[in-house]
């Protein structure tokens, strides 16, 4: 009883130190990247003060109703918090009025998904920047009035938040690498927040 106790605490410690390796990866990597951004929604800059590392994925609608939806997690002292943020852009603040909310999040799975930036090298993930869809020069892809999702990773000092137009969408039409580890990211974090990660 004692040494099955004794190997748990030992496997414990194992984890926690392989996680605060990886957290510590993905900052100094954020922190050294050339394409840093300024954090611009409060929200987002609430989190980024109260935590060690953010990650949110967005899902920016600018054509009909314009909003702007995000599943985040969140990392302190290696405590996981999830969050759902619904930001109304609506003049008059038409449309669904903004909302945040806290979801429980499994911190395994977190973990697990911290691993995965890391062992992917997220932070490389350089986006469309609004063109180039396609560069395969496939031109029978065509969308119109979709939305982008954007992957924002942030640290207490710095943030990156690569972005692909329709990336669902083009993904069928033209895979892309890149844009495929993005979707497959994105995906995650939806699973651990229980939302959609549909940007069509």
């Amino acid at each position: 009883m004692i040494k099955s106790c004794l190997n748990l605490i030992i496997t414990m410690a194992l984890i926690t130190t392989g996680c605060s390796a990886q957290k510590n990866l993905l900052i100094t990597s954020i922190e050294s990247s050339p394409g840093k951004n300024t954090v611009e929604d409060s929200a987002l800059q609430k989190l980024q003060s109260e935590n060690d590392i953010v990650i949110a994925y967005a899902i920016e609608n600018f054509a009909w109703v314009k909003s702007i939806d995000y599943q985040i997690i969140a990392q302190k002292d290696g405590e996981w918090k999830g969050y759902r943020y619904h930001k109304n852009l609506m003049r008059s603040n038409a449309g669904s009025p903004t909302s945040f909310s806290n979801v429980a999040v499994n911190s395994r799975d977190c973990d697990a998904f911290l691993n995965y930036l890391t062992d992917n090298k997220a932070w490389e993930i350089k986006g469309d920047q609004q063109g180039n869809f396609c560069s395969d020069g496939n031109q029978n892809c065509n969308i119109n009035d979709a939305a982008s999702a954007r992957l924002w990773m942030i640290t207490k000092n710095s943030a990156i938040n690569p972005s692909y137009y329709a990336p669902d969408f083009f993904q069928k039409c033209c895979p892309d690498t890149q844009r495929g580890l993005f979707l497959s990211i994105t995906k995650k974090i939806s699973t651990i927040t229980g939302g959609s990660a549909n940007t069509q």
